[in-house]
């Protein structure tokens, strides 16, 4: 599973799958997500108003934050599939267009991961000038609560500019949905395809529902078999390439996972499940990558976990604490993803207690072991904000383990806001492995 930062067309996900709102997103540790976004005023006339300041707000349409492309129109058929419509939501450079001699009415939808009002809609249209103003210039954002299909309400008509990146405009009507659809109507004059290079948008989502179980044994593309072991919200797997191993947490349907291998090769993988977790779209990339650069679908084979041979004690009962157990002997310390708390609050959310409750068990078995709690956020909301989440939720999971029977003379806790990142900040897959909390052995 080497990863390289140019797009192999053997692994790009296939087209099956490239697929009134509460503000109670669910935060994992150091998640700043609750920090209040500014205000958005709707659009009044027919010219685009200023664009407001989305620096502070989550990219909702994000593949990061588990949007994911349902239909289309058409896509291009390039060489790598490097045009996809799944480029629309990566938060990279790569671009959506359209087929060949396909610039009127074309379109891609969305789903979401939960019901959301988006109060503005970010468009990235910049190009290579020997594309030759195929940037899409009238558009319009649809959103339905029904289905890919029908029951769509429009929220936003825009003339966008040409080739012009950071395009961002306010809603003109404020509809939840689950299902969001943008239309180019046009392009700036070119006669051979529509482009879009990325689509945002930002507003508020309800609590997505986690999925309850995802292990068992999946098949992808190319790199066989992975088997994912879920223990309340926490994931331990592995695969055979390279001695693969993962760990990483899930928050509704959306896994963030860190993968390493052999010779010390490392990095980050994002899996939004869909059909109740029967399947899966993946995306990887090394730890120098700001985005993704490979793409894996996979497909439910066995709800049986199974085991590789590098990692045998998969499928038993304390998969996670053995892989926790190992980390800390081996390095000293070791992240943890799936720790989940009531939005903006440092209330250890209930679904997330069999994880701290893992910890539990291996400070009772290894008695001699003292351990430092860090908690960790990505950069929205502010260094301010961020910092003191931080340290209310790196105490929150000090106390909870000093409250389950350890002393509390081995325990300690600090925080450290959005001052050490493990990945960019820059997108939501990014964001996601920078909320974290880490455990280290003093």
């Amino acid at each position: 599973m080497k990863l390289t930062v140019i797009l192999a067309s053997s692994i790009l996900l296939s087209s099956l799958f490239a697929c009134g709102s509460g503000d109670k997103s669910t935060a994992p540790l150091g998640n700043s997500s609750g920090a209040a976004a500014p205000a958005v005023t709707p659009a009044t006339s027919s010219a685009p108003p200023s664009s407001p300041d989305v620096r502070t707000q989550k990219n909702l349409l994000a593949f990061g934050a588990g949007a994911m492309v349902v239909d289309k129109t058409s896509e291009s058929a390039s060489a790598g599939g490097t045009d996809a419509a799944r480029h629309l939501i990566d938060e990279a450079p790569f671009v959506w267009q359209t087929g060949e001699g396909q610039i009127e009415n074309q379109s891609v939808t969305l789903e979401l991961p939960a019901r959301t009002t988006l109060q503005t809609i970010g468009f990235d249209t910049a190009q290579p000038t020997y594309y030759d103003h195929r940037a899409a210039k009238d558009v319009k954002v649809d959103v339905s609560d029904l289905s890919a299909s029908e029951g769509f309400q429009t929220i936003l008509s825009a003339t966008l500019k040409d080739g012009t990146d950071n395009q961002n405009i306010p809603v003109e009507r404020k509809i939840a949905g689950r299902f969001v659809r943008l239309t180019a109507t046009n392009n700036h004059g070119s006669p051979k395809a529509i482009l879009v290079k990325e689509l945002r948008g930002y507003g508020d989502q309800e609590e997505p529902k986690s999925l309850e179980n995802v292990s068992g044994t999946y098949a992808m593309e190319f790199y066989g078999e992975i088997h994912l072991k879920q223990e309340g919200t926490a994931i331990v797997g592995c695969y055979k390439y390279e001695q693969g191993l993962v760990t990483g947490g899930i928050e509704g349907r959306t896994l963030t996972l860190n993968w390493t291998q052999r010779a010390n090769t490392k990095g980050f993988a994002v899996i939004n499940f869909t059909d109740g977790g029967k399947q899966f779209l993946s995306a990887w990339w090394s730890g120098s990558a700001k985005s993704y650069d490979m793409a894996w679908k996979g497909e439910k084979k066995s709800d049986k976990v199974g085991n590789c041979d590098h990692l045998k004690t998969l499928d038993g009962e304390n998969a996670e604490q053995n892989q926790l157990e190992k980390d800390l002997e081996e390095a000293g310390r070791t992240a943890v993803y799936g720790i989940n708390f009531d939005f903006n609050s440092d209330k250890i959310k209930d679904e997330s207690k069999p994880t701290v409750d893992k910890i539990v068990a291996l400070l009772k078995k290894n008695m001699d072991w003292k351990m430092r709690v860090e908690g960790h956020t990505d950069n929205i909301g502010g260094e301010s904000f961020n910092q003191t989440l931080s340290e209310k939720r790196g105490a929150a999971v000090k106390n909870h383990l000093a409250s389950a029977g350890i002393d509390g003379g081995r325990l300690s806790s600090t925080g450290f806001g959005l001052s050490k990142p493990v990945a960019t900040n820059e997108t939501e897959a990014g964001r996601a492995q920078n909320r974290r909390v880490e455990l280290v052995k003093q």
